[in-house]
């Protein structure tokens, strides 16, 4: 790997703190939500029963609706993973700025919907421990993707494209 350092040392992997650097930030997050992207579609689409762990299914119909939404969301998800891993090396910063923007409004909606639920309570989101850890990894990406959208300057959208 080459990277973008004083030392730039030609097939080294880069030390943690790279990845931290304000040029690196965005490529970090946009690395981290791909793998779990590619972790989850993954994992749903084989083992569709999982959303149990988030929806309360109480029939074999239901159950049945389950797996073939827990599927259909997963591929979206694992798509999702391909873009965001490929958007890591697109080099204009309108392009990837919109990337970004997307993601914030996607990943806020997607929270309020799921806060909504949570405190409407009729019975059909779990708020057991995965239903909680659900909101507060929507609420991080929310976040994550609110801060480059809002606080970000412009100059850290062409400046992330950096080569694998």
């Amino acid at each position: 790997m080459n990277y973008n350092s004083r030392n730039n040392i030609k097939g080294a992997s880069p030390p943690i703190s790279y990845y931290f650097l304000p040029r690196q930030r965005l490529n970090t997050l946009l690395l981290i939500h791909s793998i779990a992207s590619f972790i989850i579609g993954t994992g749903g689409y084989i083992n569709p029963s999982s959303a149990q762990l988030f929806f309360s299914m109480e029939s074999s119909r239901e159950k049945g609706v389950g797996r073939i939404l827990t599927r259909l969301l997963c591929s979206l998800i694992f798509a999702q993973g391909v873009m965001i891993w490929s958007a890591r090396q697109i080099n204009d910063p309108e392009i990837k700025r919109a990337f970004i923007k997307s993601y914030f409004i996607c990943f806020l909606m997607s929270s309020l919907a799921l806060i909504y639920e949570h405190l409407n309570n009729q019975g059909i989101v779990e708020g057991s421990f995965f239903g909680v850890l659900k909101i507060i990894a929507m609420l991080a990406l929310t976040a994550a993707y609110g801060w480059f959208t809002f606080l970000q300057p412009p100059m850290v959208y062409s400046l992330s494209g950096g080569r694998r």
